[in-house]
C-alpha cells in the first residue's frame, strides 16, 4: 500500500480518458414572434454590420477547429426564451439597468448579448447549442495540445466509422553534444512528437497539430581527447637527426 511521509499529503492522478455521455432533452419554448416579424431584429443586422465593419466578425473561440460560416449568438438569453425572463433578474444577475419590456428586447439584439461563433461551434460538432454548458464554457480556455472537453455526435453517425478520429503521431530524435568545463562532454537526447487528430463528422473535418518537446536522455561522458598527430619531419631534419 503506498503511503506518504509525514506532513505530505499523496495525490493519485486520474489519467486522460473519454467518457460517453448521452443526453435526451425536452426544451420548453415561450411564446414568441416568429423570428423574421421580430420589430427589433434589423438591431440584430445592425450588430452584424457594425463587427464586420470593425474587424469583429470572427469566431470568439479561434481555434483551430473552427470552421463555416460566423453567426451570432444569443450568448446570455436565447431570443426563443424571451418571453420567460424575469426583467428584475437579468438587471440583479448582470448589473443592467433594463426599466421595461421594451429596453429588455433591445438588449436581447444588443452587443451585450450576442457574439459571433462559427458554425462548428455554434451549433454543430462543437457547438453551444449543442454541448452542456459546463462542458462547452471550457472550449473558450482550451489549450493548443489539448483535446477539446465534448464533442457533438448525432443519433445517426453514432456507430459511423467515417466519425472516428484518426490520430498520426510522428516521432523524431535529436543528439546534441557540446562540451563542458570539466573537460567531459554533455549530451542531450531531444525528443520531438507531433500529432495530428483527424476528426471527421458528418461533413466537418477539422486537424490539430501537437508539438511536444522534452528530453529523454540526457548524460556526461569523458571528453575524448584527440589522437596526437605524427607530423612527417622534412628533409633537413632527417639528414642531420633534428626534431
Amino acid at each position: 500500500m503506498l503511503s506518504a511521509p509525514r506532513g505530505c499529503e499523496l495525490r493519485v492522478m486520474t489519467d486522460a480518458h473519454d467518457q460517453g455521455l448521452t443526453l435526451h432533452l425536452i426544451t420548453h419554448v415561450p411564446a414568441h414572434e416568429p423570428r423574421e416579424e421580430d420589430p427589433h431584429y434589423h438591431l440584430f443586422e445592425q450588430v452584424k454590420a457594425r463587427m464586420k465593419r470593425q474587424g469583429l466578425w470572427r469566431c470568439v473561440i479561434n481555434d483551430n477547429y473552427c470552421g463555416g460560416n460566423v453567426e451570432l449568438h444569443h450568448s446570455h438569453i436565447e431570443f426563443s426564451q424571451a418571453g420567460g425572463v424575469d426583467i428584475d433578474k437579468v438587471n440583479q444577475q448582470l448589473g443592467l439597468h433594463l426599466d421595461d419590456d421594451g429596453d429588455f428586447q433591445e438588449w436581447i439584439e444588443s452587443p451585450g448579448n450576442l457574439e459571433p461563433l462559427c458554425a462548428v461551434h455554434h451549433r454543430t460538432h462543437f457547438g453551444v447549442h449543442v454541448i452542456p454548458g459546463p462542458l462547452w464554457e471550457p472550449l473558450r480556455y482550451r489549450a493548443a495540445d489539448v483535446k477539446p472537453a465534448a464533442e457533438f455526435i448525432p443519433a445517426d453517425e453514432l456507430d459511423d466509422d467515417d466519425r472516428e478520429t484518426v490520430v498520426k503521431t510522428t516521432r523524431t530524435t535529436t543528439v546534441r553534444r557540446r562540451p563542458t568545463k570539466s573537460g567531459e562532454v554533455e549530451v542531450d537526447k531531444v525528443e520531438d512528437e507531433k500529432t495530428k487528430v483527424k476528426v471527421v463528422a458528418g461533413h466537418h473535418t477539422v486537424e490539430e497539430h501537437v508539438e511536444r518537446h522534452h528530453s529523454v536522455d540526457k548524460a556526461a561522458v569523458p571528453r575524448q581527447r584527440a589522437p596526437r598527430r605524427t607530423e612527417r619531419k622534412g628533409f633537413f631534419s632527417r639528414l642531420f637527426g633534428r626534431d
